[in-house]
């Protein structure tokens, strides 16, 4: 047989020898190429990053979203000095036993003597601020001593209180809960809104004791 019968022509030739690891790292070169372009988003090379981007963080919520239908909290006026010169704020409600008490506070803010002397007028009011169909007794209860109407003129500065109480007792009929009161501290004079939630069961029914210097004990 003729020497190099059996060996491909050219695959010894010096150009063959390097012409196949050329081709093989070009094509190793375009593989690697094609990888980072697809692991690369649109956009992070125009910009010069080169880092991939993360998906666009949600905005924060603004706020609890209300349930669909649920009523409104009456929300409660102010504390200003009223036209006649009166102020009503009101404490924690006090509970035990079944039974609720908070005292409303009157004070004079203005700059004349006021006469407070007998009962405010108090309304329950519901989640839209309407008033509720509560019956209003002025007695004493298990958590208020009424002392009953004596005059009571407070001078500037000067304060009185009240005490409304109810009872959460559940028998038959619907459940009476209320949002919030409105005190008339004297009549003639606004309604100011104070945020007390009056859980009275079954009830329907608060009993208002007449202002005075100081809670009856």
């Amino acid at each position: 047989m003729p020497r190099g019968a059996d060996t491909p022509r050219g695959a010894g030739t010096p150009r063959a020898r390097w012409l196949v690891p050329l081709l093989v790292a070009l094509a190793v070169v375009a593989v690697t190429a094609g990888v980072l372009a697809a692991r690369v988003p649109g956009g992070a090379e125009a910009a010069g990053t080169g880092v991939p981007g993360g998906p666009t963080p949600a905005a924060e919520p603004t706020g609890p979203t209300p349930a669909p239908g649920a009523p409104e909290v009456p929300q409660p006026v102010t504390p200003t000095c009223s036209p006649l010169g009166l102020l009503v704020t009101a404490g924690p409600v006090d509970a035990g036993l079944g039974h609720r008490g908070v005292v409303v506070t009157v004070t004079n803010c203005g700059d004349a003597p006021r006469d407070v002397t007998g009962y405010a007028g108090v309304e329950v009011l519901d989640g839209t601020g309407r008033p509720m169909p509560f019956t209003v007794a002025h007695e004493s209860s298990y958590t208020v001593i009424d002392p009953g109407p004596a005059p009571l003129v407070l001078q500037p500065g000067q304060s009185a209180v009240t005490g409304v109480s109810w009872s959460a007792t559940v028998t038959d009929g619907g459940l009476t809960e209320g949002q919030a009161l409105r005190v008339v501290p004297v009549p003639g004079d606004p309604g100011q809104v104070l945020p007390v939630w009056v859980d009275a069961g079954t009830t329907g029914e608060i009993a208002v004791a007449a202002w005075a210097t100081e809670l009856a004990r």
